[in-house]
């Protein structure tokens, strides 16, 4: 419980980069003992997302602009391969049905500026692609292991701009997937998960304090 919830609150970024975490505060907040506090912080430290220094104590970790880079290559590519293999099983109307209700529901996310739910909603869109290969265990495998790529975008969805921006893409995605063209989705998927290396300049401008 101690480990989920601090994981949810530092994705989300509830918990900002570079935040202070001790004992002292967290013992009364989860009215627990010192030992699964530590075994949640210790569990944080080896996924990236704590960093735990004997002499100037515990923190939220820095965004790591090289943590990002490996992790959005394993997005890539996994989900390029995913692709792949949902065109070979077969585009259904159903998983298109679905793609269109989570977009309708991310654009009411972006009407009210809800980050929170437009992430989320975005890992569910792409989470319909491993559905359809039969390997939705590689997508969850993938986002347990993406905190760094996952609070980057948190940041990016801070603009405007970029909101906008990934609520057209999806529809441009949703309409190659109609027209059934592996190849446009592929070239479309590929802009949308790369373009963050070259907003990632803006983010840093914008809030230095979070990045390494």
């Amino acid at each position: 419980m101690v480990y989920s919830d601090l994981r949810e609150k530092i994705l989300s970024l509830t918990l900002k980069p570079g935040t202070p975490l001790s004992f002292t505060n967290l013992k009364p907040t989860y009215n627990v003992s010192i030992s699964p506090i530590r075994d949640a912080l210790k569990r944080l430290e080896t996924e990236g997302l704590i960093e735990i220094k004997p002499q100037s104590g515990t923190s939220v970790a820095l965004i790591d602009f090289a943590k990002v880079s490996d992790e959005r290559f394993r997005r890539l590519y996994l989900e390029l391969g995913a692709i792949e293999k949902a065109f070979d099983t077969g585009i259904k109307q159903s998983m298109l049905d679905e793609w269109e209700e989570i977009l309708e529901k991310q654009q009411q996310a972006f009407d009210c500026r809800d980050t929170i739910s437009f992430i989320n909603l975005d890992d569910d869109m792409h989470r319909l692609l491993f559905q359809a290969c039969n390997h939705e265990s590689v997508f969850d495998s993938m986002k347990a292991n993406s905190g760094n790529y996952h609070r980057i975008r948190m940041v990016s969805y801070l603009f405007d701009d970029i909101l906008q921006s990934a609520l057209s893409q999806h529809r441009e995605i949703l309409n190659a997937l109609k027209e059934n063209s592996m190849e446009k989705v592929v070239e479309l998927e590929r802009k949308h998960i790369s373009k963050i290396e070259t907003e990632t300049s803006g983010y840093h401008k914008s809030y230095p304090q979070y990045f390494k």
